[in-house]
């Protein structure tokens, strides 16, 4: 018979033993399990109450008793997720998705600028003739169809002329043979200041004779025109003989535009020579002893930004001197050298 000191000392062996057979057993398990069996299987001494692990049931000895347990209890109730980790590095971009569908038109645009004129079309077929008109004048001789209107057989216009034979033929022709113009119309108004510093005073339109002779200016006069009811407010009659390429100034006091205008007119004919619209564009003028309404525009019309100063002595001057090409926009310009009774000087 052991003494108690010894049993107990063999007890507490066996425990230790126990121990770390079930440790090295679940550390094994941990690692690579030596069976396919989640029980441990071991055999327990009847009378030392030692136990021994065994690899598997059935492997007790005659004094030993089988004993088992799991090498896990049941599973547990999930725990609370972890907080996020940091986001992995992008992935590759996928293949693009198909085109989805056409969104609704948005609104209209602004209008865009104008394009430039087209080219004239072909000229359309004639038009049916109109009513004719009434009768003319009666003609109590053949002498009468002389100088009325006609056509030659080139097509230019022409005048009728009549001529009797010694044996009282009549023979008619259409001739366009004209009268030379008058020389009066190689003058032109040259040069006009309208405006001054200050108060107005000082002012002058200057003529210039273009043509190669002298002009007897007797019969002709210069006229002002208010561009608001386009009639004549004030005229100066003109006297005098002005040489090929000289200049004649004539002292009056023209308003200040927008617009107003200037003409020159040969009384004895009513006929409108020459004229000049400034700061805008007059083309009924009313003028007395002109038969209706002239325009005083020549060509385009001058630019309402080229006129005369209150501010710098000037005056508006055809540039270079006498140039008439019949178009005031071409013609016409804006001088800070004034030159009444000589030659224009463009400058400013």
């Amino acid at each position: 018979m052991r003494h108690p000191s010894v049993r107990r000392a063999l007890r507490a062996l066996a425990l230790a033993l126990l121990s770390v057979g079930v440790v090295a057993g679940v550390s094994a398990a941990g690692r690579s399990p030596r069976s396919d069996s989640d029980v441990i299987q071991a055999c327990k001494h009847e009378r030392s109450g030692l136990l021994r692990v065994v690899s598997r049931a059935g492997s007790c000895r005659r004094a030993e008793r089988p004993l088992n347990w799991n090498v896990a209890g049941p599973r547990g109730a999930t725990g609370p997720a972890g907080a996020a980790g940091p986001a992995g590095p992008a992935g590759a971009a996928g293949p693009a998705g198909p085109a989805g569908p056409a969104g609704a038109d948005g609104a209209d645009g602004t209008d865009g600028a104008d394009g430039a004129d087209g080219a004239d079309g072909a000229t359309g077929p004639a038009g049916p003739a109109g009513p004719a008109g009434p009768p003319g004048e009666p003609v109590d001789a053949i002498t009468d169809l002389a100088g009325i209107a006609c056509t030659t057989d080139g097509g230019a216009a022409g005048t009728v002329a009549v001529a009797t034979a010694a044996d009282g033929a009549i023979t008619f022709s259409c001739t366009t043979t004209a009268p030379p113009p008058p020389a009066a119309r190689a003058v032109v108004i040259n040069e006009i200041d309208y405006d001054a510093v200050g108060a107005d005073g000082d002012g002058f339109v200057e003529l210039r004779n273009d043509g190669v002779a002298e002009v007897d200016l007797t019969g002709l006069a210069l006229v002002l025109v208010n561009g608001g009811d386009g009639a004549e407010y004030d005229r100066s009659a003109l006297t005098g003989v002005l040489a090929p390429g000289g200049h004649h100034v004539v002292e009056i006091e023209a308003q200040n535009g927008s617009p107003d205008g200037v003409a020159l007119v040969d009384t004895g004919p009513g006929v409108l020579l020459d004229a000049l619209s400034y700061e805008g564009a007059i083309t009924a003028a009313t003028i007395d002893g002109v038969t209706g309404s002239v325009s005083l525009v020549e060509g385009n019309a001058l630019a309402e930004t080229v006129a005369d100063s209150n501010t710098v002595v000037a005056s508006l001057i055809r540039s270079p001197d006498g140039r008439d090409t019949n178009d005031a926009a071409t013609d016409w310009a804006f001088t800070t050298t004034p030159t009444p009774g000589a030659a224009n000087i463009a400058t400013g």
